[in-house]
């Protein structure tokens, strides 16, 4: 699966469950639309780190900085779906499920300015920086709104712009690609 096939899967499994409670507000309150908002967090942001982790390591101190924060960001969000699913069996999630949430956010958002400018700076991927930097700027947006329907507007959109994040990386030399042994062919025509 390419890389802008796999953010945009992530950005889809992440908004999805959102929109639907915006649509529909019992969806939220049940904890079947709870569970299914737990579950999207996981599969989304396990996506997402894969795509981080497949990125080249930066050859800046700023960029590898910004890279392990996304990773961080990216770990403290697996982290929230899976306390918040465990807990919300009954309808009732754990309250405290939400600092790494709000953490796995602030990671994001320091990570995705960091690595976005080093990618503008560098040249290397400058539709990943732009996109690295509006899902930082618009997550923290999300966290510091926390009113409807602005939280949910931000939201939204920082999922969203990981498509961004995951076209600029397919178009850029910064995908590692494993590399295929020589063949026995070319083993012996070096000689």
């Amino acid at each position: 699966m390419s890389t802008s096939l796999r953010t945009a899967v992530a950005a889809v499994i992440l908004i999805v469950p959102v929109a639907l409670e915006l649509a529909w507000h019992p969806f939220g309150d049940h904890a079947f639309g709870m569970e299914v908002f737990a579950v999207s967090q996981i599969v989304g942001w396990l996506l997402i780190g894969s795509v981080c982790r497949q990125a080249a390591a930066p050859t800046t101190r700023l960029g590898r900085f910004g890279r392990a924060a996304v990773l961080v960001g990216c770990g403290l969000q697996v982290a929230f779906g899976a306390v918040y699913g465990a807990t919300a069996f009954d309808g009732e999630p754990w309250e405290a499920a939400f600092l790494p949430f709000l953490l796995g956010f602030l990671a994001l958002f320091v990570g995705g300015v960091t690595w976005g400018i080093s990618l503008l700076r560098s040249g290397a991927a400058p539709w990943a920086g732009r996109g690295l930097l509006a899902v930082g700027v618009l997550g923290l947006m999300a966290m510091l709104f926390g009113m409807d329907p602005w939280h949910d507007i931000f939201l939204l959109s920082a999922y969203a712009a990981w498509v961004i994040v995951g076209r600029g990386l397919d178009t850029s030399t910064l995908l590692r690609t494993p590399t295929a042994p020589a063949s026995p062919v070319d083993a012996t025509t070096s000689r």
